[in-house]
């Protein structure tokens, strides 16, 4: 894996997503210059939650002339998760509103899910890891400066990944084993779910994304699953 590769790419996310946040600003008391704005973005209204869970991510590979179709899988049974979100912002008066989801997250994927839902290890398995920057748009209930609300969104942004491995496209009658590799930091596109819910800020958050890869006549799609139940700490 070419990890030079993979934290430029990340960089490059990173800064996008504030850039943008940065020139959303139509405050006359908002910041004027770029490492202020960055800085009033990063930390004033931010929120770092400590929790324990659980996390699934998962690999498909669909070979696009036949749709025969393979499932990697990693299952933890415990996770413990940091989690750090900007600040939300709103519609008007409105409870629409949007922010940035960031996510850094690597795997290694060693089972193999077959037709009847059943994991297997059939010697198969997939490593790498991703990182990618959705804006969210939700709808929230409550007041997230108390800790207590419940939040639903849903986005569409920019990641990349780097992995390499094989799979048995199980859908297939000949039950063919392909080799996958994908060793750029191509943008590509990633999508997301969220669910929070919090009282005076203990609470749940699930959230599922991941980007998706075509290449070499495969459409590979990585997702990342994770519950967690935690304490929500506002600067």
């Amino acid at each position: 894996m070419k990890k030079s590769e993979y934290w430029r790419g990340l960089i490059l996310l990173l800064a996008c997503g504030i850039v943008s946040q940065a020139q959303a600003q139509d405050d006359p008391s908002a910041p004027t210059s770029f490492s202020a704005a960055v800085w009033d973005y990063l930390i004033n209204g931010a929120s770092l939650t400590v929790g324990v869970g659980g996390r699934e991510a998962s690999l498909t590979v669909t070979r696009l002339s036949d749709n025969a179709r393979g499932k990697l899988v990693q299952r933890d049974e415990k996770s413990y998760f940091l989690i750090y979100n900007t600040r939300p912002a709103f519609f008007g008066d409105s409870r629409m509103g949007y922010d940035f989801m960031f996510n850094l997250s690597t795997f290694g994927m060693e089972q193999q899910e077959t037709g009847n839902g059943v994991y297997q290890d059939l010697g198969t398995a997939a490593h790498g890891g991703f990182a990618y920057v959705v804006p969210t748009v939700f709808s929230m209930w409550g007041d997230h400066r108390r800790g207590t609300y419940f939040k639903a969104g849903i986005g569409l942004g920019l990641g990349v990944t780097i992995f390499d491995g094989d799979i048995i496209l199980t859908d297939s009658a000949t039950r063919d084993r392909v080799t996958i590799s994908h060793q750029t930091t191509e943008l590509r596109l990633a999508s997301s779910v969220v669910l929070e819910a919090r009282w005076n800020n203990w609470g749940f958050l699930l959230t599922a994304a991941g980007p998706n890869v075509q290449q070499d006549g495969f459409d590979i799609q990585i997702s990342d699953v994770a519950l967690s139940f935690g304490y929500r700490y506002a600067f």
